[in-house]
């Protein structure tokens, strides 16, 4: 056991760096209002926008009992509009496309009353945001906007009042300012050479994350995800320990009694990897 823990010591360093597009600090900068404006003020492209609420894990019921959403961060404007800015570090696993489309649509589900006086016109403008680290458009771009427009008449849109927009961490094609603020948030320091425009808001949001980094909250918010990433590390050391010595023809007692652990946990292991749950994958 000693040999696991020396590897999962080297994996997990207690001084190991995040980056503001760990969800975890990501999450904790945004709870800072200012913080959060100076995101939306650089994604939006709007030095003036000012912002008059914001909530970080906000819980958006479908009221027909369907799956919920839980919303990274989310703001409203003194223009009313809504803002859902969500962290997309895996692309892989499910379609963000159609996930942005499911967001947007549960994001006016709280807003309208039922009943003949409700007016559809008072459903304000919405902006769904995901920030990948993929260009899954294959583009090139460092911003992606779509908003709903007739295909048959160029130029007419529809004008519903909704917004999505795919931000990409690994093309430096767009607006200087934001593209340093991707930079920035891929590599968390401010003297970070791939920053092109040191914006104010920038330098304002440098220092918000260091005072973050620096609170009592996040030492334990990263002592969290220590201890969970060492816990999936020994799963996955006892896994692959004891799938090699099953191959060697060794019994549950002797994998435990070589593995210093009960056998109710290789048998329990053994299941799982029977079962095909005990693949290592995450």
């Amino acid at each position: 056991m000693e040999h696991m823990e020396q590897q999962l010591g080297s994996l997990l360093p207690e001084d190991m760096e995040f980056n503001l597009s760990d969800f975890a600090l990501f999450l904790s900068v945004m709870k800072n209002q200012e913080a959060h404006r100076c995101i939306l003020s650089i994604i939006m492209g709007e030095p003036d926008l000012e912002l008059v609420g914001i909530h970080a894990e906000e819980v958006v019921l479908n009221r027909s009992g369907k799956r919920a959403i839980r919303l990274d961060a989310a703001a409203v404007d003194t223009k009313k509009r809504r803002y859902s800015t969500e962290m997309q570090n895996d692309t892989s696993q499910d379609d963000i496309r159609k996930r942005s489309r499911y967001y947007q649509s549960l994001l006016d589900t709280p807003l309208l009353k039922s009943g003949r006086e409700t007016r559809y016109r008072h459903l304000p403008p919405s902006v769904v945001t995901f920030i990948t680290q993929e260009d899954i458009f294959g583009e090139d771009l460092a911003k992606y906007t779509f908003r709903e427009q007739c295909e048959e008449v160029p130029g007419l849109h529809l004008e519903d009042g909704t917004t999505k927009l795919f931000l990409n961490m690994t093309s430096k094609n767009g607006d200087p300012i934001l593209v340093s603020l991707l930079q920035y948030m891929k590599q968390t320091s401010i003297d970070n050479p791939e920053i092109q425009v040191k914006d104010e808001r920038i330098v304002t949001l440098d220092a918000v994350v260091r005072e973050v980094k620096q609170s009592e909250e996040w030492e334990a918010v990263k002592m969290s995800i220590l201890s969970i990433g060492i816990e999936k590390g020994e799963r996955q050391f006892l896994q692959n320990a004891t799938l090699k010595k099953l191959k060697k023809g060794m019994d549950i007692p002797q994998i435990a009694k070589d593995l210093e652990t009960d056998e109710s946990v290789i048998r329990e292991i053994i299941a799982s990897l029977e079962s095909g749950k005990g693949s290592g994958e995450s």
